[in-house]
């Protein structure tokens, strides 16, 4: 199970690498210095939006919609693609972070773009950021995320696309994406997530997911509570913004791998998904809401079909094995966690796993582990190869009450090796599940050193 580590990368490519990481600042980029006061952080939306400038504002040659929330924007980005690719659309598609490869962030039609590609898009994005910061030293160095969000919007333009679905990367208001014009905006359910950053109160956090929302521009949102549903009330309010609602605007019903649809695009009976869970359901009938937002009655029912049937999205739910069952899922909240015990349960009754769990160090495991009792054999504390990995030997100390074994076996891969013929659910963090996911010979990973 050991990864394939000898893999020729293009010499450009570990260039582009180098001087990402070179640029990379907190979270990589998200957002310019989160911790400063919003004008110093602004000076991101400034830098990205020089950048775009010079590269001659690609965003403005395709549609665009946009996506903020906390849990599902990634699912949603997904199922919002597919569909924009089934009407016939070629379309772009920006996500954050990636699993192994730098390249998946930058996909076009469900193809993460080359390492040539890749390679001379940097250097285009790069050229054009070093001119900037020549010109005006005063505004800071562009981080790697506000160069990455440039190189997409530019890349989507160069490969010809029609539409493109940018996810944003921390928040919404001072993210990097939100210096784009987008004909849909979405914001998918919200939860308590990098509070030092969005604030500690839901009325917070979702006035930060709300400052994507632009004057006349439509919204769609998923089932949200009160308190973050009045907040953007206001918002909506203030921009003039066509708004649809889940629950309200549109319903769904259903079990299993279908379900019926209906909104103001009509009632659609059957619907199959491509991603597994209840959960999925409500991402799905957002995307389709966003992407009607944009389209109207432009889009078709079999443009839906096809592409939420064909929705793909790894690590989330993903069935990598089917004898033992072998289920990877990138849970790292105490809700994702809950979410996830609920779709095993469903997709396989009265069938208890093991847990591979692997944690980053500013989760509480407790409440995580905690989630996925009813559906564990035993736990299986993993390391998460990550510089904010919590070691396996602290994640079992924490989780030492619980009324489940505890095993500790650092190595992701070993640990798969160890659970051998039985069901198991790798989760935690996403970088556990890419971990799981290059152990088993799925995915080949960017080189984890330069020359």
């Amino acid at each position: 199970m050991t990864p394939n580590t000898d893999i020729e990368h293009d010499l450009d490519y570990i260039t582009a690498l180098r001087q990402i990481w070179e640029r990379s600042d907190y979270d990589r980029g998200f957002i310019s210095n989160p911790f400063a006061d919003d004008d110093t952080a602004r000076l991101g939306l400034k830098r990205t939006a020089a950048v775009l400038e010079r590269l001659g504002n690609p965003q403005s040659t395709y549609q665009i919609v946009h996506v903020a929330g906390s849990k599902g924007k990634g699912s949603t980005c997904a199922f919002a693609r597919s569909i924009l690719t089934a009407t016939g659309r070629r379309t772009g598609l920006y996500t954050s972070p990636h699993l192994h490869s730098y390249r998946e962030r930058i996909a076009v039609d469900g193809e993460p773009i080359s390492e040539s590609v890749f390679a001379t898009g940097w250097a285009r994005a790069l050229a054009a950021a070093r001119t900037f910061e020549k010109d005006s030293p005063e505004l800071g160095s562009v981080t790697s995320f506000e160069l990455l969000t440039a190189m997409a919007l530019d890349q989507f333009a160069l490969a010809g696309c029609d539409a493109a679905v940018v996810e944003v990367g921390l928040g919404g208001t001072l993210d990097a994406t939100n210096v784009i014009s987008p004909a849909s905006t979405a914001i998918t359910a919200l939860d308590y997530e990098h509070t030092r950053v969005l604030g500690s109160t839901m009325a917070e956090i979702a006035a930060n997911k709300a400052g994507i929302v632009k004057p006349g521009i439509p919204l769609a949102t998923a089932r949200l509570p009160e308190e973050a549903i009045n907040v953007i009330a206001d918002a909506v309010q203030r921009a003039g913004a066509p708004w649809l609602r889940a629950d309200f605007d549109w319903t769904w019903e259903g079990a299993g791998r279908t379900f019926n649809d209906t909104g103001p695009w009509g009632t659609f009976n059957g619907l199959k998904r491509g991603l597994i869970g209840a959960h999925q359901i409500d991402n799905a009938c957002l995307a389709i809401a966003a992407v009607w937002q944009m389209m109207g009655s432009s889009l078709t029912e079999g443009a839906i079909r096809n592409g939420l049937s064909s929705t793909a999205w790894p690590g989330r739910f993903e069935i990598a094995r089917d004898d033992p069952t072998l289920v990877l899922d990138g849970a790292h909240t105490p809700s994702a966690a809950e979410v996830l015990a609920r779709a095993y349960a469903a997709e396989f009754p009265k069938q208890r796993c093991a847990i591979l769990l692997g944690i980053l160090r500013d989760k509480d495991p407790v409440p995580i582990a905690e989630a996925l009792l009813p559906v564990a054999s035993e736990i299986v504390a993993v390391t998460p190869p990550s510089p904010r990995g919590l070691s396996a030997a602290e994640l079992a100390a924490a989780l030492d009450s619980l009324p489940v074994p505890v095993r500790v076996i650092p190595d992701v891969a070993e640990a798969l090796m160890e659970v051998g013929e039985r069901p198991a659910i790798v989760t935690g963090s996403l970088t556990t599940v890419a971990a799981a996911h290059e152990a088993i010979g799925l995915a080949t990973p960017d080189p984890a050193s330069l020359p």
